[in-house]
């Protein structure tokens, strides 16, 4: 078997004449397969951007550029790139010559699918509900089950790295996978028809639970920097979790959880904007739902009113928020979380240049100044 790596695709950054952009081979593929069917197409300086957008987006792999090239002639370079998220249906007419497993991006992932045994293709679809990359462990965590080994998920992984229908990472300590966009596209594909769908969705949330609770216990005794190298690229399966936690057929419960755990990893990357907003939807279901969990509900009011105070959102009132978390921190007994509440009301007021009205109880901040920042809601 031959392993075919990817074409080199242009980083999302670069800013391409069309000169430059033809020196990577995933655009000239692009560029030459379109000319050939889209009557003598020109690469033209303001296509440059899409196209190269339109490689990224497939991962560089050849056959599914050139079926992107083909259709060109039907929508145009602006009209490929919109129905990506729909390649399996876009990429269908491939040249008349070619193997019948080519002329279609489906028939070509069905037919190297196809090939696999069955523990493999369980392996491979279960994959699919990672949106970004994952560890060994992870990938065991979430594809295994009573049926399917720990020690047959490392060999398969391994055998899916060689058929280059997964990547894998192994510049730093440790090694990371992942599956392309459009072979992921096809796993979920694949999940779906088996009925498998859900279960996998729950499990890879629970799984995501786990792995943040566990991050949450971590932060205060490792290093920032070792800290973020090891949570942050799972940032996307973090959001992956969150929405089907709160869709319709997710779970709110795992979800307003998982959203108390992460709190820590959006402080960490400044994501304040997304910690708000994630923290006030988790503190709206737990309120609607009249569910009883003081303590979750101090932590989510604490998390809204934080990241407020940084980005300046138009949320919930910070110092009605603050007060609610000073309330509920006294009547469950969390002195620190009530000295945080206190401080966070003087900060606001501060704020708002409203200085008459720092606290009822001044007495309370002289201690305050001499904390340690606070690093954590935990």
């Amino acid at each position: 078997m031959q392993r075919l790596p990817p074409l080199e695709t242009a980083p999302a950054s670069a800013a391409l004449t069309a000169a430059e952009a033809l020196t990577y081979p995933a655009i000239q593929l692009f560029v030459e397969r379109a000319a050939a069917s889209a009557g003598g197409y020109e690469l033209k300086e303001e296509d440059v951007p899409v196209i190269a957008q339109i490689c990224r987006r497939l991962d560089g792999i050849a056959l599914a550029i050139e079926l992107a090239a083909g259709r060109l002639d039907a929508f145009g370079v602006r009209g490929v790139a919109s129905r990506l998220d729909d390649r399996f249906h876009l990429l269908t007419h491939g040249r008349r010559t070619a193997l019948p497993r080519h002329q279609t991006l489906a028939a070509a992932f069905d037919w190297s699918y196809n090939l696999l045994s069955e523990t493999a293709r369980s392996v491979m679809r279960r994959l699919g509900v990672f949106a970004g990359r994952f560890t060994m462990d992870s990938a065991i965590a979430v594809t295994g089950d009573g049926e399917i080994a720990a020690s047959e998920v490392d060999e398969t992984v391994a055998d899916l790295v060689e058929k280059s229908l997964v990547v894998a990472d192994v510049g730093g300590e440790t090694v990371y996978y992942r599956l392309t966009d459009t072979a992921r596209a096809y796993a979920l594909k694949r999940l779906t028809e088996a009925g498998e769908a859900l279960a996998l969705a729950r499990r890879h949330a629970l799984h995501q639970l786990d792995q943040f609770e566990r991050a949450h216990s971590d932060w205060g005794t490792t290093s920032t920097t070792e800290w973020l190298s090891i949570y942050t690229p799972k940032i996307d399966d973090l959001r992956s979790a969150l929405d089907w936690a709160f869709a319709p057929s997710g779970d709110v419960a795992v979800g307003i959880a998982l959203t108390v755990a992460a709190v820590s990893l959006w402080f960490e990357m400044s994501l304040m904007e997304e910690c708000r907003a994630c923290a006030e939807r988790a503190l709206t279901e737990l309120e609607e739902r009249a569910i009883n969990d003081d303590r979750r509900r101090m932590l989510l009011s604490a998390a809204v009113a934080w990241s407020q105070m940084y980005t300046g959102g138009s949320g919930r009132d910070t110092g009605v928020v603050w007060a609610t978390t000073a309330e509920i921190a006294a009547a469950i007994g969390d002195t620190d979380y009530r000295l945080r509440a206190l401080w966070g009301t003087w900060a606001t007021h501060i704020n708002r240049e409203n200085l008459a009205q720092r606290c009822q109880s001044p007495s309370y901040f002289p201690t305050l100044p001499g904390r340690k920042q606070i690093r954590t809601i935990d």
